[in-house]
């Protein structure tokens, strides 16, 4: 395998939406849209239009900053806190630069929280209106940013039609909930065509930390930081392995982003004692197999996750700076991956940080 160990590609990165972007919502939905509201101990927050808080600004733009000082504090401050290439993509090419980071597949970050609105049309406008403003926002950045475009799954039409137009447009995948709605799990017969839209159209549908589609990741308690966020995806991943979805739809793409990769040797071991002893052989393989055929996670700064790469498997994991969020290793990134990877192969590392994003996006770089 040819190795260019000069390239390092972040498989997880964000922008960090600007008030404006809400307006055109503001205007058409007036107080049941989606918008941005000053709050005295939380400063620029989303407001989701129905009485429910979404997340507040200032955590998406602390990148680099020192936490020894009250994030709480910090936090207040909102927009004040970005860089210039949050919004500058030419600077943006200069914290790449200077992370050592060649390409970035761009996530949402304020948009997280909008998944759980369940006014259909409300959604499906928010979410068309992020997808043009990301695409422009990444046309002036080609071959070093990537968008990926976000979706509801209640209006599976229009789902599948909005799709087609982000690929158009340059998205390289789909942003769907991490945690489906109580009454409708993934495991629903109802989401087949969607999947097999996204199978034949080649676009990978990732599943965001803080992306469910009810608060908390359906758990019946606060995550606490996101410690505990892994608990929700788990359940997805296993409703859908155990419904056979990975069974009909092979060539289908989920990625895990954003919930560290520790625990998923763990799981997967469950897994596979469930499917052995626990009667659960319905399926046609060991369901260790449909994870690594169906499934990607990312990772930051996680050598429990690398230390367990056996039992994940190393063209399942891939890496991520998060920038411009607190839980950013920007601009440090390069030596974070030096120590947490001291034990791997180059060719193991080549994987994670380059060959595994280019070929799960089909990015145009030689691998």
């Amino acid at each position: 395998m040819r190795l260019n160990t000069s390239l390092c590609i972040s498989a997880d990165s964000h922008v960090v939406e600007p008030p404006e972007l809400f307006l055109p919502l503001q205007k058409h939905f007036g107080e049941q849209a989606p918008h941005i509201q000053f709050l005295d101990d939380r400063g620029p927050t989303l407001n989701l239009g129905n009485g429910q808080l979404g997340m507040g600004v200032g955590g998406f733009l602390q990148a680099g900053l020192d936490f020894g000082r009250d994030p709480r504090a910090l936090g207040k401050k909102g927009y004040e806190l970005a860089r210039p290439g949050v919004f500058d993509v030419k600077a943006r090419a200069e914290d790449q630069d200077l992370d050592g980071i060649d390409a970035e597949v761009i996530y949402p970050s304020i948009m997280f929280s909008v998944y759980q609105i369940e006014n259909v049309e409300i959604l499906k406008a928010s979410f068309a209106c992020y997808n043009d403003w990301t695409a422009d926002y990444c046309k002036d950045s080609p071959g070093r940013l990537f968008p990926l475009a976000c979706i509801q799954l209640y209006d599976l039409d229009a789902a599948i039609a909005e799709m087609a137009r982000a690929k158009k447009m340059g998205h390289v995948g789909v942003c769907i909930p991490a945690t489906a709605p109580p009454n409708r799990l993934y495991s629903d017969p109802w989401y087949e065509p969607f999947w097999a839209a996204a199978q034949a159209m080649r676009m990978p549908l990732t599943m965001h930390i803080f992306t469910g589609a009810t608060p908390n990741h359906g758990m019946p308690f606060r995550i606490g930081q996101n410690a505990l966020a892994f608990a929700g995806i788990c359940f997805t991943i296993y409703d859908i392995i155990f419904s056979k979805v990975c069974e009909r739809f092979p060539d289908l793409k989920f990625v895990i982003t954003e919930f560290e990769t520790g625990w998923i040797g763990h799981l997967l071991r469950r897994f596979e004692h469930n499917w052995y002893r626990g009667g659960s052989r319905s399926l046609a393989v060991n369901p260790i197999e449909y994870w690594k055929q169906n499934f990607l996670a990312t990772f930051e700064d996680d050598p429990i996750g690398i230390r367990t790469r056996d039992f994940s498997g190393v063209n399942t994991l891939l890496w991520g700076s998060d920038y411009p969020h607190g839980d950013s290793i920007f601009p440090d990134s390069q030596a974070i991956l030096d120590r947490i990877m001291t034990d791997c192969s180059p060719e193991e590392r080549y994987a994670m940080t380059v060959k595994n994003v280019v070929q799960l996006y089909d990015l145009p770089f030689e691998v």
